[in-house]
C-alpha cells in the first residue's frame, strides 16, 4: 500500500504566510512513486480542513521530480488535517491524513456545530439541498443540489464542467474521522440541478463541501447535514 510523507517549508507553518507543501507518495519498500493514476483529471487531489471545520481548501499539488508540491496559505492558526487522495495503480483509491499545526494569533472558539439551513448563499449562487429520504447512516442517500442566481432567483443554466465533473462533494464528519469524496453524477453542463450519490458511514453530523464552476471561477458552498441512525435491516455500505 503506497503512502505520503509530508515536508513543510518553512516549518512550523504560520497563518497568513505561504508554506510550501511537499508530498512524496512511497510504496511499501519506502521507494519514492511519482506515476499515480488520474482521478478527474488530477494525480492527486489535497484537501486542508481546519479542526473546527471553519476553513476549508481543495488544491492540487503537481510533480516536482519525485514528490508533489504546492504552496498554500493557511488562513487561520490552529490544527488542520490534510487529506491526500489519490488513486494507487492497480489498487484504487487512497486517502492519507496528516494533522498540521499552524502558528499565529489565536481566534475565538467556533461555536459548537449545528444543523445548517438547506439553502446556502455563496459568491453569487443560492443553492438549495435536497434529498429523496431521510439520511440515515450506511445506506445510500441521493442529495439533490439546486442552484440559482441569488440576485435574480432564476436556475443557473450555465454551470461548467469541473475536473471532468458537475460538481465535487467532500464530506467530512463533526470530528474529523469520517471522509467523504464523491462528484456529480451527471457530467452535462447547463443543467441548474446536480446530483450525487453518498454514503455516510455513521450518524450525527457532517459538514459538506459542495463545489461548482460558472464563468471559470470555482464556487463552495457549505452545509451541515445530519445524519439519522442505521435503521434495522438496512444495508450497510463503505463509502469510496
Amino acid at each position: 500500500m503506497y503512502r505520503t510523507h509530508l515536508q513543510m517549508h518553512p516549518a512550523p507553518a504560520r497563518a497568513g504566510q505561504p508554506v510550501t507543501l511537499t508530498l512524496t507518495v512511497r510504496d511499501g519498500e519506502g521507494r519514492a512513486v511519482s506515476r499515480l493514476t488520474p482521478s478527474h483529471e488530477k494525480p492527486m487531489h489535497l484537501f486542508v480542513v481546519s479542526r473546527d471545520l471553519r476553513h476549508f481548501a481543495h488544491v492540487h499539488p503537481s510533480l516536482a521530480g519525485d514528490s508533489f508540491r504546492l504552496q498554500h496559505t493557511f488562513a487561520a492558526a490552529g490544527e488542520y488535517t490534510l487529506f491526500v487522495d489519490y488513486q494507487q495503480p492497480g489498487h484504487g483509491q487512497v486517502v492519507d491524513r496528516h494533522n498540521v499545526h499552524v502558528e499565529g494569533a489565536a481566534h475565538p472558539v467556533a461555536a459548537a456545530l449545528t444543523e445548517s439551513p438547506r439553502t446556502q448563499r455563496s459568491d453569487g449562487l443560492e443553492v438549495t439541498l435536497q434529498s429523496d429520504a431521510e439520511i440515515h447512516a450506511g445506506e445510500p442517500a441521493m442529495l439533490h443540489f439546486d442552484v440559482t442566481d441569488a440576485a435574480t432567483g432564476k436556475p443557473v443554466m450555465d454551470l461548467e464542467p469541473y475536473l471532468g465533473a458537475m460538481a465535487h462533494f467532500m464530506v467530512l464528519s463533526a470530528d474529523g474521522q469520517d471522509f467523504v469524496h464523491v462528484h456529480a453524477l451527471d457530467a452535462r453542463g447547463s443543467a441548474s440541478r446536480v446530483s450525487a450519490h453518498a454514503v455516510f458511514p455513521r450518524s450525527g453530523l457532517f459538514k459538506l463541501w459542495a463545489q461548482v464552476q460558472r464563468h471559470g471561477g470555482v464556487v463552495t458552498v457549505p452545509f451541515v447535514v445530519r445524519v439519522d441512525a442505521a435503521r434495522a435491516g438496512g444495508h450497510a455500505q463503505h463509502p469510496h
